[in-house]
């Protein structure tokens, strides 16, 4: 399902093999899956039996409560989720509001409305998915954007699910302009992962898919910068 910039949702992915399906990314909110459930259902697909999360940003995980099946994050995703669970909701609804960032306002009227869950599943590194004649991998990598990145990947199709990876770290509004905050080493190692891959089509949580190609030769002209 494409991303909704009016509400800041990324995309959320679907993958379908005999035997299950895996969603990519769990949503901003319960009416974000509810959305996403409804558009399965009218095209006549399966719910998804594991969902997985790309990194724990709200936009991206408070939606698990509401998902069918299982979830999984790796171990970091876990952690922050476990955070961000004891952490005081007034002061976790403000961490994500500013003047010009004040998506979370819409889909949580207040705070206590926000309700984080915890993963069923979480792994280290590196996990394969059987989905029946279909493998999914889980990649755990390094990435500009945050320490807690995994990139989905659907080999036969040559297909990379990266969430927000190969984005910049955002720390301000100004971040939010710019595209975000490089850190040289972690973007070195985010590319290198990219290439070691060796996918063919690279999806963004809230651009358009590129080739791998064009999104390792936009991120080689930022390294350039340094």
């Amino acid at each position: 399902m494409p991303p909704d910039h009016s509400l800041d949702r990324p995309l959320l992915g679907y993958i379908k093999g005999s035997n299950l399906a895996v969603a990519v990314d769990a949503g901003s909110s319960s009416a974000h899956i509810s959305l996403f459930y409804s558009e399965l259902e009218k095209a006549g697909l399966p719910l998804p039996v594991l969902t997985v999360l790309t990194h724990s940003h709200w936009d991206h995980s408070f939606g698990l409560s509401a998902i069918h099946g299982l979830s999984i994050a790796n171990c970091a995703t876990y952690g922050h989720l476990v955070d961000d669970m004891n952490a005081s909701r007034e002061v976790l609804f403000h961490s994500y509001i500013s003047e010009e960032y004040s998506f979370l306002r819409k889909e949580y009227p207040s705070p206590d409305s926000i309700i984080i869950s915890l993963p069923d599943i979480s792994f280290m590194d590196h996990l394969m998915i059987d989905a029946g004649g279909l493998a999914v991998e889980l990649f755990q990598v390094p990435s500009p954007h945050t320490d807690d990145s995994t990139l989905v990947f659907i080999p036969s199709e040559g297909v990379l699910f990266i969430g927000d990876a190969s984005s910049g770290e955002i720390l301000s509004d100004k971040d939010l302009e710019s595209g975000g905050r490089y850190e040289k080493s972690s973007l070195e190692a985010f590319i290198s992962a990219l290439k070691d891959i060796g996918a063919e089509t690279v999806i963004h949580s809230h651009a358009e898919p590129v080739s791998a190609e064009e999104e390792i030769s936009y991120l080689e002209g930022i390294l350039a910068e340094f």
